[in-house]
């Protein structure tokens, strides 16, 4: 099973409209700063690794880097941005993301992680390549008899979020034939357990397998549960799409630029080059 998960953020055009009414906008911490050249970028909540504020009170993570290392490539007319928090539910070209005082309106345009299986979202936005994917896998120890889904009839799991819980009790199959399925809050814990034989297996997603020590130590089983892909959405109206696409392949393939740093950036941020799945491939010319 795919799915896509809205996470965080959205990269909002500056579409300024003289209005008379505030809406739904929310505050930008330096609103004075902006203007109608100004890439507005919003998000709904801080979620790490993907965008979170650092020790020192700074936006950081995955999202803020990305955008930082191909803003140039995509931006169009545009000189600068900045990050807004907005709303959960914002519709794109359709709702205020930022008002100033003089009730100049400001329009988002692209969604990032955006879950593109809820409501018309596959209906009403166009998509980039799929940059980022979190599988849920199960895994054993090294020396395990448990070879594949079959085996673990009658096996004790460990579970490790929400994600995996999820995936778990979608896929009713492998959760019926189990002797039990424990929640633990940590990955630390769930494979202290499994290393003192209380449970025979981990069911947990990518991101918090790779943040594991050690985890190259056991064996996944072939197969995932459900796999959750993170791209970015954008408005049909005002379409980026092509542009960022571009600009991403750019940082990631030597053929045009003199290294790979979207590589090292995923490895940094997630743990792993595993979760890593942009492959685009321009329209030749």
């Amino acid at each position: 099973m795919k799915k896509y998960v809205k996470i965080l953020s959205v990269i909002l055009s500056v579409v300024l409209i003289g209005a008379s009414f505030a809406g739904c906008a929310s505050e930008s911490e330096e609103a004075g700063a902006i203007t109608d050249s100004t890439m507005l970028i919003a998000y709904t909540e801080e979620a790490e690794p993907f965008l979170y504020t650092d020790e020192n009170g700074n936006l950081t993570g995955f999202d803020a880097e990305l955008v930082a290392a191909t803003f140039d490539s995509f931006k169009g007319d545009f000189t600068d941005y900045q990050f807004v928090k907005v709303d959960e539910g914002y519709r794109l070209g359709e709702d205020t993301a930022y008002t100033d005082d003089e009730g100049n309106e400001y329009h988002a345009i692209i969604y990032c992680a955006s879950h593109k299986d809820k409501g018309t979202m596959n209906e009403d936005y166009n998509w980039s390549s799929d940059i980022i994917q979190n599988d849920v896998v199960t895994v054993v120890p090294a020396s395990s008899t448990i070879k594949n889904y079959n085996d673990l009839a009658g096996a004790r799991a460990g579970i490790v979020s929400e994600a995996a819980a999820n995936a778990l009790s979608e896929n009713t199959s492998v959760l019926n034939s189990l002797a039990s399925a424990h929640q633990y809050a940590s990955a630390d814990e769930a494979f202290a357990a499994l290393n003192a034989g209380s449970i025979d297996a981990v069911v947990i997603d990518d991101f918090s397998l790779y943040k594991f020590d050690g985890y190259a130590n056991y064996t996944v089983l072939n197969g995932a549960l459900d796999t959750i892909e993170y791209g970015f959405a954008f408005a049909k109206s005002n379409d980026y799409s092509s542009g960022f696409n571009e600009a991403v392949l750019e940082i990631s393939s030597t053929d045009y630029s003199d290294e790979d740093t979207l590589t090292p950036l995923v490895e940094k941020y997630f743990g792993s080059a595993d979760v890593l799945v942009f492959d685009y491939q321009p329209e030749e010319q």
